[in-house]
């Protein structure tokens, strides 16, 4: 029986359902500390993150507490604001 939660994840990485879950799961999740890190570094509010791209401040709070999964629009739009750039990279 795996020890630690690296190995248990590395024992059922084989499974395709999931992998696929793990990596969607980690994407987002990477996505929302991005998200708040940029945010707070410009010293924005989540409401002031909504005053600029028009995004409902529920459905950003939703994003930074990876409970959702962004459309690439509504990625776009925060990006935008917070200065970021979108990479899409191997895994």
């Amino acid at each position: 029986m795996p020890t630690t939660v690296k190995k248990w994840i590395d024992n059922n990485m084989h499974d395709e359902e999931f992998a696929k879950t793990y990596y969607q799961e980690k994407a987002k999740i990477e996505l929302a500390n991005a998200i708040i890190l940029a945010r707070k570094k410009k010293k924005l509010r989540q409401i002031d993150l909504t005053e600029i791209t028009g995004i409902k401040q529920s459905e950003i709070s939703k994003i930074e507490n990876a409970q959702v999964y962004p459309n690439l629009l509504t990625i776009l739009k925060i990006c935008s604001a917070l200065d970021l750039k979108i990479q899409a990279l191997p895994r």
